[in-house]
């Protein structure tokens, strides 16, 4: 094989890496940008231990949400494919929630900075993401 074929196909290679790696992250990026901030699960079931009243938004898809990693005690499951329509359907009916602490979560937090993005883009403020998903949660409290 010819020396400068071999290292086009390897930089070609890298730099598909590294376009992959981006958009993976470019969500990540956002919400950071936003002021949107991730919190440790150990901080969250202190919070929820201590009584302090935080809805769980859990976009993975339905036979995830009941699935291996199971879900958070009383998480409302909202597939983030969908999050954008049904703040659109329920309207003003979320006005009183728009203040609420909110912590989005999916499996491994690929999903929830752009689920994140959307409820702040949608007006609510006190949002945050859990880090690690529910596979970092289900690894430390089952």
């Amino acid at each position: 094989m010819d020396e400068t074929f071999k290292y086009d196909i390897l930089y070609a290679m890298a730099l598909a890496y590294g376009f992959i790696l981006l958009f993976r992250f470019i969500p990540r990026i956002q919400a950071k940008m936003m002021g949107i901030p991730f919190v440790d699960p150990e901080t969250v079931k202190a919070r929820m231990d201590e009584g302090e009243d935080i809805l769980i938004i859990d976009v993975r898809m339905p036979h995830e949400f009941s699935g291996v990693l199971g879900h958070i005690e009383g998480a409302l499951n909202l597939q983030s494919n969908q999050l954008t329509q049904k703040l659109k359907e329920l309207g003003d009916q979320l006005e009183p929630y728009k203040s609420e602490r909110i912590v989005v979560t999916c499996r491994t937090q690929n999903r929830s900075p752009k689920a994140a993005r959307i409820l702040f883009q949608h007006g609510f403020t006190k949002i945050s993401i859990l880090n690690g998903g529910m596979a970092k949660w289900s690894k430390l409290y089952g």
